[in-house]
């Protein structure tokens, strides 16, 4: 919208809101770090209370020994000896076995637990700015249509913008209820829809509502019908395609390609941006995660567990791959293949 301010007087230029997207920086970092500075202490703690324990008896062993040899033979009180050292050893290695194991299990489950909440915070932090940002650039258009005497093309182009901000401001809140919705019993509609038909009215509205994108759609066999939700799976095809086209990089195509040749059902979506690391690929469908090279790009983190559990609902899986040459390749697979 900057190009279409330059043709308004500079002094009667409304200034746009700045947005700043909000930190991760929050109580709730400190709070973990000192649930963490905590484990470590009582875990030492523990291992202190374990030693003493294992000194106090091999003193007293000894000291039984010692005894002992007063009214024993030396190798009776040998064998008492040894099988106290036994004792103690096999009771010991056992204790501090299940004690170091019991550590890993509990140092994993509150480092899950921590990640967790600092995606949600990150979530929120992020829903804020999304929903902040097209308001801000609603109201701006709506100002300066009200204030300014312009033309009508300049009128157009800046309520266009603003709906441009309308539709980013739909698509948020869509993804916000339908997270809701997925967790209620009975969410998905079941009714026969066509793969390939649902897939290319997706492609289509995708197309209309950005019209510079470029997305090719093939496919090689016959269609495939399944029972479900047609919405929801046109809202999954949505999300990997804004995906595609927000995390692409410089890549101005992509490709949705059904296959069910090879005895497979298989729906692809391709891009060729930067890709997605190894170490992302098995965390990237749960909520709120988002990549770490992605952090400055608008997201909540939502999209693609959205795209992951309506897969799942609908009986398929869904797996991310590089693409041949660089970029990210989504595969779908459906019910009926072999």
């Amino acid at each position: 919208m900057g190009h279409l301010l330059k043709t308004i007087r500079k002094e009667d230029v409304i200034k746009r809101p700045v947005i700043k997207r909000p930190t991760n920086k929050s109580n709730s970092t400190k709070r973990a770090r000192r649930a963490r500075a905590l484990f470590l202490v009582l875990a030492s703690y523990v291992f202190l209370q374990l030693s003493w324990w294992a000194d106090l008896i091999i003193r007293s062993a000894s000291r039984l020994y010692e005894a002992n040899l007063e009214t024993q033979t030396p190798a009776q009180a040998a064998i008492e000896w040894e099988r106290t050292v036994f004792m103690v050893a096999w009771e010991g290695s056992v204790f501090a076995l299940l004690f170091v194991f019991g550590l890993i299990w509990l140092w994993k489950v509150i480092s899950s637990d921590n990640n967790k909440l600092a995606r949600e915070r990150n979530f929120i932090l992020a829903v804020t700015h999304e929903l902040k940002t097209p308001i801000a650039a609603i109201r701006l258009a709506i100002d300066t249509v009200d204030r300014l005497d312009l033309d009508e093309k300049v009128k157009k182009e800046l309520l266009d913008d603003a709906r441009s901000s309308t539709l980013r401001l739909e698509r948020r809140v869509e993804d916000i209820l339908q997270a809701t919705r997925l967790n209620l019993p009975d969410a998905l509609l079941t009714i026969p829809f066509s793969i390939c038909d649902s897939t290319e009215n997706a492609i289509n509205k995708f197309t209309h509502l950005y019209p510079s994108s470029k997305i090719v759609f093939s496919k090689k066999g016959d269609d495939k019908i399944i029972d479900g939700d047609q919405e929801m799976w046109m809202l999954c095809i949505t999300n990997l395609l804004e995906n595609a086209f927000k995390y692409g990089g410089d890549s101005k195509q992509v490709e949705v390609v059904f296959d069910s040749s090879l005895r497979k059902n298989t729906l692809y979506i391709i891009d060729h941006g930067p890709g997605i690391e190894e170490s992302d690929r098995e965390n990237i469908f749960e909520a709120f995660y988002r990549l770490r090279r992605d952090k400055d790009i608008d997201g909540t983190g939502l999209g693609l567990h959205l795209v992951h559990k309506i897969v799942q609902m609908h009986g398929a899986d869904i797996s991310v791959h590089p693409t041949d040459g660089g970029g990210a390749t989504f595969v779908i697979t459906l019910p009926g293949s072999f």
